[in-house]
């Protein structure tokens, strides 16, 4: 438990955000039996946030409840959308940040394929580390290889040129450990240079989404935060950015010079309205959405479309019991067959869309919407789509 100090900063100033109990402790899990699913391991939440450095993170998290295996499936890239924002993100690193024909680390590279998009882009050789990783071990003619375990100073033999790190950081409940071990890792590459991808915790407050807190991810940044943790490991940020429509944040860092004293923080309290009125608005927030989602059911079958984190704590949390919709879509052929961890809704992919008859779709993500209603239009159906961020502002 962390429930007395901010593991980053460490400070006791602490301020409730929201609890829940007894939620599924997976979100991307495959799970191909409806009893399985709905017998999955579950924990407690208890988010906080520091009211010194802005970190946000559930102080009940059990780091031994979650174990990714071969079946955590996460895979975006199947969507048209999200592979264009990969592409995007590729061609920034490549074109504007100037890695080619460089040494690429990539810390919890999962399947590989970003880290090969940037090999193939930029003409460099990769390196992939994760535990869980599965595929062959060398790629590309020798110039990708995959290692299954963590990066950390055991990897010092490695020359890094460039760090990546996609959406790991907030899987780890000591963020500062996961840096310091990356910092030891470059003791003999003191210009690297390292980019972090994380989701942003101001987005979520500021835009109410109460289907983002679940129990995978354990810590949630802002630019405050995740400028200390990079500074207490022994970083010097170059850059923060909002991306991927402000939900993301993309943090360029680079190992400080050790002087072996502890930097002083340059940020002042941390006082955040928005995730106040955020903890408020739980309550309210869920008797909207059942009354929207009844009303829809009750014109026709009714669906969620997004398999992910988002689709099955939204699911979670308003249809526990089935009553409401009928089936999940996912664009991730891995997904599709499978069951949400939890509820038990059944996931179907796109090519079954005409034989389920529905009437209303709900999308969990906006991001999403126009790549949606182009395949449904493009498929002659007669479907309404509701993004279900904007029905909850519109009834704020």
């Amino acid at each position: 438990m962390r429930n007395n100090h901010c593991p980053i900063c460490q400070s006791s100033s602490l301020n409730d955000v929201l609890t829940r109990s007894n939620i599924p402790v997976y979100q991307n899990l495959l799970i191909n039996n409806f009893e399985d699913a709905r017998q999955i391991p579950r924990g407690d939440l208890k988010i906080l946030e520091c009211m010194e450095c802005g970190f946000v993170y559930n102080s009940l998290f059990d780091t031994s409840k979650v174990v990714y295996s071969s079946e955590y499936e996460n895979t975006q890239s199947y969507s048209s959308y999200f592979n264009s924002y990969l592409n995007d993100l590729v061609d920034t690193l490549v074109t504007k940040k100037g890695v080619s024909n460089l040494n690429v680390v990539e810390v919890g590279c999962g399947k590989g394929g970003f880290l090969k998009k940037v090999v193939e882009a930029g003409n460099n050789f990769g390196y992939g580390f994760d535990p869980s990783y599965i595929g062959p071990e060398v790629d590309l003619d020798g110039k990708l290889r995959f290692e299954k375990k963590l990066y950390n100073e055991d990897s010092v033999h490695i020359k890094a040129d460039v760090v990546l790190c996609r959406h790991v950081i907030e899987h780890i409940s000591e963020p500062v450990m996961l840096l310091k071990s990356i910092r030891k890792a470059l003791i003999h590459s003191p210009n690297a240079r390292v980019f972090f991808e994380t989701p942003c915790v101001e987005w979520i407050f500021e835009n109410k989404v109460m289907f983002d807190f679940f129990y995978e991810h354990c810590s949630y940044f802002n630019r405050k935060s995740i400028s200390r943790a990079f500074e207490l490991a022994g970083f010097e940020i170059v850059s923060i950015d909002h991306i991927f429509n402000g939900q993301y944040l993309w943090l360029e860092a680079r190992p400080a010079e050790d002087t072996g004293e502890l930097p002083s923080s340059s940020y002042t309290q941390n006082i955040d309205s928005s995730s106040i009125v955020f903890s408020k608005n739980e309550f309210e927030w869920k008797r909207r959405a059942l009354e929207q989602i009844s009303i829809y059911s009750r014109g026709g079958k009714t669906a969620i479309w997004g398999a992910g984190a988002k689709g099955v704590t939204f699911l979670n949390l308003i249809d526990p019991e089935l009553k409401y919709i009928d089936c999940v879509i996912d664009v991730n052929p891995n997904k599709v067959g499978n069951y949400i961890p939890g509820t038990g809704h059944k996931i179907i992919g796109i090519e079954s869309l005409e034989n389920n008859k529905l009437s209303t779709v709900i999308v969990t993500n906006s991001n999403y919407i126009d790549e949606i209603m182009r395949i449904v239009e493009h498929k002659g159906l007669n479907i309404r789509i509701v993004d279900i961020e904007t029905w909850c502002t519109e009834q704020e």
